[in-house]
This record gives C-alpha cells, sequence and structure tokens, in this order.
C-alpha cells in the first residue's frame, strides 16, 4: 500500500492531544496545544507514521523513539540540549531524531505541522 504524504496538498482531519504536557513535553513557554492523526500503526506500535501538529510555544521533550520527519507548514527551531546545537527548519526541511536525544522545541509560527516516521526499538520490522 502507497500513501501519499504530499506537501501540496491538503492534510486529513487532526484529532486534539491537547498540551504537549499529555504527550510527555516540559512547558517552557506559551500553552502548545498538539494534534496528529496516525497514517500507519498504532501509538504503541514499534514502527508509526503520522502527521503531528501544534500551536505556537517553547517546550522540551526526550525522543522515545527515532525519528524522520519533514515540516509541512510552519516553521520551528530545535536545540540539541546536550549539545546547544539549534537548526530552524521550514517548509519541505527534514531531520532525523534519535532516541533519547534531548530536545527543546520552539514553535515559532503560529501552526507547526510535520510528517514523521518513528521508530521505537531501533529496527523497522517487528
Amino acid at each position: 500500500m502507497i500513501k501519499p504524504l504530499l506537501l501540496d496538498k491538503a492534510l486529513p482531519e487532526l484529532m486534539p492531544f491537547g498540551s504537549v504536557t499529555n504527550l510527555g513535553s516540559i512547558v517552557v513557554e506559551g500553552d502548545p496545544q498538539a494534534s496528529g492523526v496516525m497514517i500507519h500503526g498504532e501509538p504503541a506500535d514499534n514502527l508509526t507514521c503520522g502527521i503531528f501538529a501544534c500551536t505556537q510555544g517553547k517546550f522540551k521533550m526526550i525522543y522515545p523513539f527515532d525519528e524522520m520527519a519533514t515540516v509541512h507548514e510552519g516553521a520551528v527551531k530545535l536545540t540539541d540540549v546536550k549539545t546547544g546545537v539549534m537548526v530552524e527548519y521550514q517548509q519541505g526541511d527534514s531531520w532525523f531524531a534519535a532516541k533519547g536525544t534531548e530536545v527543546l522545541w520552539e514553535i515559532t509560527s503560529e501552526r507547526f505541522v510535520k510528517h514523521y516516521m518513528a521508530c521505537v526499538n531501533g529496527q523497522l520490522s517487528d
């Protein structure tokens, strides 16, 4: 099965998750509210793919999985807390984050949306 994730196409309906604290993050500034939809898998599965959106704000999280993501909409500054390296990402930009990395997220646009693929145990198949 092939499911296109195209930057120029409308997103599917996103489910509200509420505050990013509901996802294990620590809010640093503002009141970032998250939403998303699964494209493949369920939240407890080893391998998932989906869309994640969040409103403006700043929060810290420790990645509970390896993730490859591409920005669909908006802008975000990601800072690796350990190294202090910060990179700003905008529509079409991609990144990889390793499981266990502590990241400071600063969503600088009103809304930020990414497509992602996440793998919990480091292996692409169960």
